[in-house]
């Protein structure tokens, strides 16, 4: 499979009974059970629920970082289940962008070079991804920090660095797994204000896993996971 046409289409992912478990000793936990889901182009999703309750499972599927053991998973229409691993890396190469709690930036890389990666995955000459990763780094305020490693910033600044790296490669949907959970209530504001924009200016689809209940008004939908279980809240969104 190559390239997927989803200009013309809403709906990004459509999940129905999928149910995914971990061998744990002599049983089996249950990662997601029966969940029927569809994610649009343009949502913002904030994820919540206790640890263990199948989070990280529905954000792996949703990356296409696991298939599940059963049930049905489309993504821009094409079947996930039977896509071929290299058709799934190419994907989120080229369609999904990816904000840890940890950061996940190369200690020994400038944050230039931190932002450029992905491109030199895409191929693209050393010059144009750095100047793109420039581009990049002003849009999120650090084109002042450019040449420092990851050691001598902040811990706001080097998520902002990891969301210009995952903004790079202009991705249709960003997958956000607790990436303001090591930073104070000011800098997790400015955070969620940036990402909110990007959705707002370019319809870029957000879902964000998150315990902060102050954030979590911000998100047009709320996908609380129970027990492998998912129960929406859509709600007014607070401004």
């Amino acid at each position: 499979m190559g390239e997927v046409s989803g200009d013309c289409l809403s709906a990004l992912f459509k999940l129905r009974g999928v149910h995914q478990h971990y061998a744990q000793r002599a049983s089996a936990v249950c990662g997601l059970d029966s969940v029927d889901f569809t994610l649009h182009r343009g949502d913002t999703c904030a994820v919540v629920g206790a640890s263990g309750s199948g989070k990280s499972t529905l954000l792996n599927i949703l990356g296409l970082l696991e298939r599940p053991a059963g049930g049905q998973v489309e993504f821009f229409g094409h079947d996930v289940m039977t896509a071929s691993a290299d058709s799934l890396a190419q994907w989120r190469n080229r369609y999904l962008g990816f904000i840890f709690q940890s950061f996940n930036l190369l200690p020994r890389l400038s944050a230039l070079d931190n932002v450029a990666l992905p491109l030199l995955y895409r191929n693209h000459t050393r010059d144009a991804a750095r100047a793109l990763a420039a581009e990049h780094l002003q849009a999120v305020g650090l084109a002042h920090r450019a040449q420092h490693r990851p050691a001598d910033l902040s811990g706001g600044q080097r998520q902002r660095v990891a969301i210009a790296r995952a903004l790079v490669g202009k991705p249709t949907l960003i997958l956000a797994d607790e990436p303001t959970g090591n930073l104070d209530q000011h800098c997790a504001n400015d955070i969620l204000e940036l990402l909110l924009g990007l959705n707002h200016h370019h319809r870029v689809t957000l879902v964000m896993v998150t315990h902060d209940a102050s954030l979590v008004q911000r998100f047009a939908r709320r996908i609380e996971v129970t027990e492998g279980r998912l129960q929406e809240r859509v709600e007014h969104v607070t401004a």
